[in-house]
Order: C-alpha cells, then sequence, then structure tokens
C-alpha cells in the first residue's frame, strides 16, 4: 500500500524515518548500547536496571546487521516513526480531518525528547509506542464499547512490562481512569481481569528471574531515587514537560489534555485521566523529567482534532499553514539540541546560546551526546597495556572496570585488539561474576587509585590519556596496572556489587 493511500499517518511516518537516516552513524556508540549490547549476550529474562526486551532487540540487530551503528539504531528509528503514524491515526479515530493528523504527527516528530531517542537505541525509544498503542485500545474499548480489547491491552501492557517496569505508570493511570468516569462499569468485565491475566503471564518471566535473583530492580530503584529523583525540583519537572516537548507545541498539548475532559461523560475521558494521574504521581514522588512523554502523543492526538474543530472549515488552511510552520520552524531550531547535527563542540555552543548562558553546565543537557566519544580510544589505551605484558602475566590477568561503559566498550571493541572480556561489579556485570580462575594482575580503569589501595599492593599508571568531547568526569582516563593482590577478588566479589550509579 502507497504512503498516498495511507493519508497523513503515512506520510508522516516516513518522513521521521528520514529525518533520522542522515544523523543514525554520526558521533559513535552511547555507553548504554554498548551495555545492551553487552546485556543481549549474556541471555537472561532480567537484568539488574532493566527488563530483558532491549538487550534482545540490541543482541538480534547485531546479529543482522555486524558492527555497522545505523542498524543498532534504525529499531528505534522505526518505533519512532510507528509512533507518529499512530498519533496521527488516534487523531483520525477521535474525528479530526487531515489538519488534525498533520499537526499531531508533526508535534511528535519535532519534540526533542523523541527526535533524541529516535535516534539511540534506549528503552525510552519504545515506551512512546506502547503507550500511543495502549491509547488506541482505549478508544476501542470504551468508547465502542468492545471489552473483548481488554485481553490486547494485556498483550501490551504485557509486553511494555518486559520493555519497561514504569509502564506500571499506565496502568495506575487507566485504572484512575477507571474509576474517575462511567468507564468504571468496566470493573465488573470479567475481559478486564483477563487482560490483567494476560499481562501477568507475558511478564511472569521476568517477575520470575527478580524473584530468583534477590530483586536487584528493587534495590536499583531505591538506590536511584537516593542519588537522584529527591534532587529534581517539582517546578523544575514542570517546565521540563514543555523543553522536552518543545515550546510550540504547548497549546496542542494543553488542548488535548482540555478536549478529553471538554464533556462530561466523553467516552474518551479517560485518556485525560490517564495523564492527570501519572503526572501527579511522577510529581509525587519526583521523577525523572522524561518519564512523563510516553503520555503525550494521545494528548497531541487530541489537541489536533481540538484545534481543528476550534478553526471551522473557512480558517482551516490558513490556521494549517500557521500552525504547521510554527511546529517546523520550532523543530529545526531545537532539533541541534538533540541530534547529532553539529559537532560536539559546535552543540555545547549552540546549546549555551540558546539558553543565554543560563547554565554553565552543559553537559546536563547534552550528557547523552558526549556519552557517545571516546570509547574506541579507552579501549585502545587498554589494548596497549595489555599488549604490554609478557604472555605469561598475561596468562594470570584480566581487565577490572569500575561501571558498565568501559567494561561493556571492552567487550564489543576489545576482541579486535586481543582483549579478554572485562568483569565489573556494577549493575548486571556483577550478576556474570569474576573470573573463574586465579589473577595476579589486574587491569583496573574508571576506579580511583585510592580505592585500589586495600586490595593490592602495588599500583602503577600503565596508560593516561586526556579524551575530547566526553563529560567533564570522564575526560582523564587512566589505566592502572594492579600487581601482587591483598586479597582474591573472586572471594571479595560480594562487597563489590553496586547497584547503583
Amino acid at each position: 500500500m502507497s504512503a498516498s493511500r495511507l493519508g497523513v499517518p503515512g506520510l508522516l511516518a516516513p518522513l521521521k524515518v528520514l529525518l533520522h537516516l542522515p544523523v543514525l552513524h554520526r558521533y559513535g556508540y552511547h555507553h548504554d548500547e554498548l551495555y545492551f549490547l553487552a546485556c543481549g549476550h549474556h541471555l537472561a529474562f532480567g537484568y539488574v536496571d532493566h527488563p530483558p526486551l532491549v538487550p534482545w532487540l540490541a543482541r538480534l540487530s547485531d546479529a543482522l546487521f555486524g558492527p555497522w551503528l545505523p542498524g543498532l539504531r534504525l529499531p528505534a528509528t522505526i518505533a519512532g516513526a510507528a509512533t507518529v503514524f499512530l498519533t496521527a491515526s488516534l487523531a483520525r479515530r477521535l474525528g479530526g480531518g487531515r489538519l488534525a493528523q498533520l499537526l499531531a504527527g508533526l508535534a511528535v516528530i519535532v519534540a526533542p525528547v523523541f527526535l533524541r531517542t529516535g535516534n539511540l537505541l534506549c528503552i525510552p525509544s519504545f515506551e512512546p509506542l506502547v503507550w500511543i498503542v495502549a491509547a488506541h485500545l482505549l478508544v476501542t474499548i470504551v468508547a465502542e464499547d468492545r471489552p473483548r480489547g481488554w485481553l490486547w491491552f494485556g498483550l501490551v501492557a504485557g509486553l511494555g512490562l518486559m520493555l519497561k517496569h514504569s509502564t506500571l505508570f499506565l496502568g495506575f493511570g487507566v485504572l484512575v481512569g477507571l474509576l474517575a468516569t462511567p468507564a468504571r462499569r468496566h470493573l465488573r468485565s470479567p475481559w478486564l481481569y483477563a487482560g490483567g491475566a494476560v499481562a501477568l503471564l507475558v511478564f511472569l518471566p521476568n517477575l520470575a528471574w527478580q524473584a530468583g535473583h534477590g530483586w536487584p530492580t528493587v534495590e536499583f530503584l531505591r538506590a536511584l531515587n537516593a542519588q537522584m529523583m529527591t534532587g529534581i525540583p517539582r517546578l523544575l519537572f514542570l517546565v521540563g514537560q514543555v523543553a522536552y516537548l518543545n515550546p510550540v507545541t504547548a497549546p496542542l498539548w494543553i488542548l488535548g489534555l482540555l478536549f478529553f475532559f471538554r464533556a462530561p461523560g466523553r467516552p474518551c475521558r479517560v485518556l485525560g485521566w490517564v495523564y492527570v494521574a501519572v503526572l501527579v504521581l511522577l510529581l509525587f514522588t519526583k521523577s525523572k523529567i522524561y518519564y512523563l512523554a510516553p503520555a503525550y502523543p494521545a494528548l497531541l492526538a487530541g489537541g489536533g482534532v481540538a484545534l481543528e474543530s476550534w478553526a471551522g472549515p473557512g480558517r482551516r488552511r490558513l490556521l494549517g499553514v500557521v500552525s504547521a510552520g510554527l511546529l517546523l520552524a520550532g523543530g529545526v531550531v531545537l532539533a541541534p539540541l538533540s541530534l547529532p547535527i553539529l559537532s560536539m563542540k559546535a552543540t555545547d555552543r549552540y546549546v549555551c546560546a540558546f539558553t543565554f548562558g543560563a547554565t554553565d553546565k552543559i553537559y546536563e543537557l547534552t550528557g547523552d551526546l558526549h556519552g557517545m566519544f571516546g570509547w574506541r580510544e579507552r579501549v585502545e589505551a587498554i589494548a596497549s597495556v595489555w599488549n604490554g605484558l609478557s604472555p605469561e602475566e598475561r596468562e594470570r590477568a584480566a581487565i577490572f572496570a569500575g561501571w558498565y561503559g568501559p567494561a561493556a566498550a571492552v567487550d564489543y571493541f576489545g576482541p579486535a585488539h586481543g582483549l579478554p572480556a572485562a568483569f565489573s561489579g556494577h549493575m548486571s556485570y556483577h550478576l556474570w561474576g569474576p573470573p573463574a580462575r586465579a589473577v595476579d594482575t589486574w587491569l583496573v580503569v574508571s576506579v580511583p587509585e585510592r580505592d585500589l589501595a586495600r586490595y593490592f599492593e602495588e599500583i602503577t599508571v600503565g596508560a593516561e590519556l586526556e579524551l575530547d568531547d566526553v563529560n567533564p568526569w570522564e575526560r582523564r582516563f587512566v589505566v592502572l596496572v594492579c600487581r601482587r593482590p591483598k586479597v582474591d577478588l573472586r572471594e571479595a566479589w560480594p562487597r563489590l556489587r553496586r547497584w547503583y550509579f
């Protein structure tokens, strides 16, 4: 079927793909992408800090495309295009014409948060797709009164939980939406509970893995909340919603929220309650700003319908030109903040100019982009030290990294340099255990030398380099050669566990 026969959604989805294709190869592998590849090569039904779907997808992409960075990121781009398609389609299902569909789809395309996740293999790349599919199913179930749709909703929710545990937020929002609207009649429907059983069945493998490993994700989330979440002011969270979605889209998603609530008893009011309930929950728990992002495509669809209806037939052409022009202009202005279009230094200067120098910590806005630099250089430095060891010493040597980034980089780029797999006590690497054999010499990276004194009698600097374009705290990279261990790290392994950042 041609894009033209699919209408506006079929035209916008390829536009999303074409926007990303020229820059998918830019910069380099992000540390999270390398970590997902490492997890994918340790196939399991769970990992310390995330469910298994994205690592499995990374493993599949690596098998299909090999060391081709655009191939690794292509699933994220396709998921973004599907989200655009379904957002515009939802506007059509809500009664919107071509203008409503166009504005809703364009608003998703130009949102910085979706530009960033559409160009990077990460868990947030797929969340909006789960939520917009769920929105379609809610329209089918509630507005069209087809309760058997709860079975499909359960399947989507279960897959969402295997993608990210925060899909529970979606479930919470739907529950509040049912309780707060006449759709509460579905709480008496056996199909709702059958859908819940389907979700539990799909999620059960990860749940069993968590139970079998002592609930590591619970410990990780507790540490994450103590370290990071409590430091996010609620006002910053609210301001961030406007910035992450692009300020020019704010009138549209606000209209969408009003659209869902504008008439008592309106069948789709449950979609409005999903947003409000999750917003209040995330404000109360002091969440990361982007956690609410998956809720916006549905609001944008409703906003497109509301704006088109307000304009009336006589003003739609003018409104369409003005609104689409504003969305595109806003997208062009903010695109360098999210996509690897400029050099990293030029991107930092652009962000500084855009914020009028309001922050001297530019990396707080561009940290993910900085995280794509320096990994090959780090591995080459480690390889230079490793290959400088005598063959006899290499037989009883190993590599240890203080966190999963350099460990995953060694695992991915290291074999080409003759390096063995790396070890780490960080996140899922701790579960993969210490070396099976005794080790006399450790090459240690990303661990302060002072922290190693209790484990080794001899610590020397094997290599040191200054990295360019990385985050400030990563610029100095040191490879430490640690000999004459005071304790066998295999015995000390439980103390090296670090399930937090």
